[in-house]
């Protein structure tokens, strides 16, 4: 029976796994209008610096809310990234997309992790 449970976590932990992508993934996809970007960070973080081309800034608290609503519409074709400042929240929003239905991937990194690979940056100024 323990066998057969730590088998099924492999298996979940694998799928997942291939749900995660890398800044390469990003930049090769930048373009790609069926590739979302998504930022769950609060506004405040998303205006002082964000990934280029990042569709949606929806922070975690209001995910679910917002895609159920209708307020925001994203096709279950097109595959969704999310991405935070860590990686803590982005990994509890892709399990969130994931339960409704959504072809979502997590971006392995985190913000800090774009920025100190010295990736482009966009930077919203609000006065």
């Amino acid at each position: 029976m323990l066998k057969r449970i730590l088998f099924f976590i492999f298996i979940i932990s694998c799928s997942e796994m291939q749900d995660v992508v890398d800044a390469n993934y990003i930049l090769k996809n930048e373009s790609n209008p069926k590739i979302i970007l998504i930022d769950v960070r609060n506004n405040e973080e998303f205006n002082k610096g964000h990934i280029p081309n990042t569709k949606y800034n929806i922070p975690l608290d209001r995910l679910r809310d917002e895609l159920k609503s209708g307020r925001i519409q994203i096709s279950k074709d097109d595959t969704i990234v999310v991405y935070c400042q860590k990686g803590i929240l982005s990994q509890k929003a892709y399990q969130i997309l994931k339960a409704l239905g959504y072809n979502v991937k997590h971006y392995k990194g985190s913000f800090e992790d774009w920025k100190s690979k010295n990736l482009p940056i966009e930077i919203n100024f609000k006065e």
